[in-house]
């Protein structure tokens, strides 16, 4: 069966290659013009460039303690003296307080951070999230850390009518080292279980939780459903691979929860994923994107899963990044 989709592919791929060659000549010249191909050097840098714009910067004296409130309403305390440079000394003077707050499924696939955990046993898994946030502290641009039992207090808007509220838990990256914002992120929890409160004017849901890390922490719970699960598989147009676009899952009903699809089967050529966890039955939407002449290229197909399910995608669309946003937005 894999001998004969390849045997497909090949030939479909030299019909295109005939086709597009001989719509491509110069009648006058004879020179064939350029065909522009996916570019996976630009998609990375397009993650790269919105994080970057993401970041908020907040100036602050170490030796006053710090407390800062992001666009979004995250709250960051830092007692006095918890700041200390690379060889363990305090610091004191003006530091640079970096923050990114991430809280939909758009802000997500922009920036590649999607909500996918490991569990105890080595697998990974979808969360919901309550919230994404960067945090880090730098001095003159040198890095800053954290003294040890000198944390930060992370205080965070909960919608109160959220299902599962009181499930959510603190995680962080696994790769606790990577301090940089573009930093690839699987999640894994920290044994604490946030408080959960009114706001002081008593509007609506507030997450308190005390974090020790800089770099990424999200505020999560598991997603469940008793369904049984079966592992699914996309096939995306000829040309595109792992190395040139992105394959993500999106969850109907779930305004928070969005897949990315992290193994390339080079043998099949499809996108698929290592852990077989997808209910079947589920509706979701699949959501290709990728770059083409330094334009956004996208894909949007809706499906309820089925029994080793393969969704087909034949093309992709242009796009600019605000139409992609709202395409997202306006996501079951």
């Amino acid at each position: 069966m894999k001998t004969s989709k390849l045997f497909f592919k090949s030939l479909l791929v030299l019909s295109i290659l005939v086709t597009t060659l001989i719509g491509c000549k110069d009648d006058d010249s004879n020179v064939i013009h350029d065909i522009k191909m996916p570019d996976g050097e630009a998609l990375q840098q397009k993650y790269s460039d919105y994080i970057e714009d993401a970041k908020q910067h907040f100036t602050a004296t170490a030796e006053n303690g710090v407390s800062i409130v992001g666009e979004r309403g995250t709250q960051l305390t830092f007692y006095s003296g918890a700041f200390t440079d690379a060889e363990g000394n305090e610091v004191v003077g003006e530091v640079d307080i970096e923050l990114i707050e991430i809280f939909d499924k758009a802000e997500m696939l922009l920036s590649k951070k999607t909500t996918q955990g490991r569990q105890e046993d080595g697998s990974i898994a979808t969360l919901i999230s309550g919230g994404e946030f960067f945090i880090n502290a730098k001095q003159d641009g040198e890095q800053l850390f954290l003294k040890p039992g000198m944390g930060f207090q992370l205080v965070v808007k909960a919608d109160p009518n959220e299902e599962g509220i009181m499930d959510m838990q603190l995680f962080v990256n696994e790769n606790e080292e990577c301090l940089e914002a573009d930093c690839d992120v699987v999640w894994v929890e920290v044994q604490q279980r946030l408080e959960v409160g009114d706001t002081p004017n008593g509007e609506g849901g507030t997450y308190y939780a005390f974090a020790d890390n800089f770099g990424w922490t999200n505020i999560d719970r598991w997603y469940s459903d008793p369904r049984p699960k079966t592992t699914i598989f996309v096939d995306v147009p000829e040309g595109y691979d792992n190395t040139n676009c992105t394959v993500y899952l999106s969850y109907d009903g779930e305004p928070n929860a969005l897949a990315r699809f992290d193994v390339y089967d080079t043998e099949m050529e499809m996108f698929t994923e290592h852990y077989g966890l997808i209910p079947i039955g589920l509706e979701v939407h699949f959501i290709i994107v990728s770059i083409v002449d330094d334009q956004y290229h996208y894909a949007i197909q809706g499906a309820t899963i089925g029994e080793n399910h393969v969704e087909v995608i034949s093309e992709l669309a242009p796009t600019t990044e605000a139409e992609l946003i709202q395409l997202i937005e306006d996501l079951p």
